[in-house]
């Protein structure tokens, strides 16, 4: 692919990821209002609790398949249809082997009342992300936003109903994600077509698949541990209602997943087609440096807003929340260059390096939430979290060099210092520490001016390709 035809391909699946994306994540920041204000700080920690639960059980039961269902649709020597075959199947068997959720929540004290309503979630949940997945892996980029956004619309939809007019709570909120989800599966079958008809199952193919996705699973599971010991923890060690408040703090650093996210999604097809090219490496750092620098300037305004922003758009009890941000707001910084850098794992279909990578992270977090937390509180999980995200980034940098060689050296010195120096400036909680920010935003500005420009250029792009 020439350089023309590369940044074309680039630049037309981001502009599709990037409609997508701030699509669905303005309406979950629309939502945050909602949540904090209708539910109490314990409601929401038993929320994200059972949220945390159905994100370790959906990989296991149907065996981490839809990771499996993306690589090989996107294979063009593989059949689609078998493909997705085999991949129903799996989800098939995880439905049947979901319901053994509902003795497990049941045993847990003060979520037993919810254990019907979590295997629903939850096998809604497969079902929709199944079938979401198994659009992008064909490459109906189109198809597959649509489908994301269509199933945050309605979310956003029915918790208004069920929430704010209703006042329905736990329940409310998780009947708003299963009505959602169905919606979002209903689409999704309308448009893959393939699941219409009945193919036979190709024993090779399966093995292959199976043997793929397994390798993954642990790797997920180490990323499940990295995300989510933490909440675990936090709820255990002190309480459900510190973790509602530090799983707000979470939805924060999600702006710069979602601008990493745009590019991470669209670059992976990029990638695999650049596979052979003779430019590769130099066409992926320049990528990569694109990237990092946007994702630390987004950073720095962010830790800038938020606690404005906390103040007039939450409810006063997760005011707090933002005590938590800036090492959170590090620690992404990190893990989305990580993720970008892990698309080399993708490519040669290394599932090692992610096994590997995922298990020392994992390990690291584990042991750091073990000492910091009864420590430091919610703190300690906040920054073994930052940490682990930061080792997880030193390894697969050094490691994918056998693929791909990113240059990150002195030049990125700069940047993160001044991403640092914010995080520090932001505790300072009086008219200094606000006009020191702003003076290190106006420096930001004029040093990175042409990254600002570029990012302003690539919004308006992506509007101008809205309003066609």
């Amino acid at each position: 692919m020439n350089g023309k035809n590369r940044n074309i391909y680039l630049l037309r699946n981001t502009i599709i990821f990037a409609i997508g994306n701030f699509a669905t994540k303005f309406i979950t920041f629309f939502l945050m209002p909602l949540y904090t204000n209708c539910l109490t700080t314990s409601e929401y920690g038993k929320i994200d609790l059972l949220y945390t639960v159905c994100t370790f059980l959906y990989p296991l039961l149907t065996l981490n398949i839809s990771e499996a269902i993306f690589r090989f649709s996107m294979d063009k020597e593989e059949n689609n249809n078998e493909v997705l075959t085999i991949g129903f199947l799996c989800t098939f068997f995880g439905i049947i082997l979901g319901m053994l959720s509902i003795p497990i929540i049941k045993t847990i004290s003060g979520y037993s009342q919810f254990s019907y309503l979590f295997y629903t979630y939850l096998i809604t949940t497969i079902i929709s992300q199944t079938l979401l997945v198994s659009l992008k892996g064909m490459e109906q980029l189109k198809q597959y936003t649509l489908g994301n956004f269509i199933n945050t619309f309605f979310i956003a939809l029915f918790n208004i109903v069920f929430l704010l007019k209703l006042k329905m709570g736990i329940e409310g909120y998780f009947l708003a994600y299963i009505i959602s989800n169905l919606i979002a599966s209903i689409y999704a079958i309308c448009i893959v077509k393939p699941l219409r008809k009945k193919y036979k199952i190709n024993k090779i193919l399966l093995k292959k698949m199976i043997k793929y996705s397994m390798v993954l699973l642990p790797t997920t599971f180490m990323w499940w541990i990295i995300n989510s010991s933490d909440k675990i923890m936090i709820t255990s060690i002190i309480s459900s209602s510190a973790n509602g408040i530090y799983s707000i703090s979470y939805k924060i650093p999600s702006l710069l997943t979602t601008i990493a996210s745009i590019f991470n999604q669209a670059w992976i097809f990029s990638a695999i087609s650049e596979k052979d090219s003779i430019d590769n490496e130099k066409f992926t750092n320049r990528v990569f440096n694109i990237l990092f620098l946007i994702i630390v300037i987004v950073g720095v305004f962010i830790l800038l807003l938020i606690k404005p922003l906390f103040r007039v758009y939450i409810g006063n009890d997760y005011y707090l929340a933002w005590k938590y941000v800036p090492f959170l707001i590090f620690g992404f910084v990190f893990m989305t260059s990580a993720t970008f850098i892990s698309t080399s794992y993708n490519v040669y279909k290394d599932s090692k390096g992610f096994l590997i990578s995922g298990l020392i992270g994992a390990i690291s977090n584990i042991i750091m939430n073990i000492i910091l937390i009864p420590i430091l509180k919610v703190y300690g999980a906040a920054l073994a979290t930052c940490l682990s995200y930061i080792i997880v980034f030193c390894y697969r940098l050094f490691d994918t060099r056998k693929y791909v060689k990113i240059h990150f050296d002195k030049n990125y010195i700069l940047p993160i210092f001044l991403l640092f120096t914010s995080c520090i400036l932001i505790y300072i909680d009086n008219i200094y520490g606000i006009i020191l920010q702003i003076i290190e935003a106006i420096i930001i500005l004029i040093i990175y001016k042409n990254y600002i420009k570029m990012l302003l250029e690539g919004i308006v792009r992506i509007k101008s390709r809205l309003v066609k």
